[in-house]
């Protein structure tokens, strides 16, 4: 996928994660290393359900105060976003 291809993508399927796609490249060109990442960006931010429940598990983990809870909640946004790079291979 081009740089153009993945931003046509991203502003077709989720614009609300456009701004920070143009924020993160800030006028450079992306490296392989970047297109991957928002490949998967745009996979999530494309999937309002999975958007949404690695969101609410971010917000559960700002509301914990031990290692102990917070660690399986990273572990299933880890799963969510696994699953969801698995798609694009």
């Amino acid at each position: 996928m081009t740089p153009d291809d993945l931003r046509a993508a991203i502003a077709a399927d989720c614009s609300h994660r456009l701004a920070d796609y143009d924020a993160h490249l800030a006028g450079s060109q992306p490296t392989a290393g970047v297109i991957q990442l928002w490949r998967e960006e745009h996979a999530i931010g494309s999937q309002p359900d999975a958007e949404q429940q690695i969101a609410e598990l971010y917000e559960r983990i700002q509301d914990t105060d031990a290692r102990e809870q917070a660690m399986p909640l990273f572990e299933e946004i880890s799963r969510i976003r696994h699953e969801i790079r698995e798609g694009l291979k």
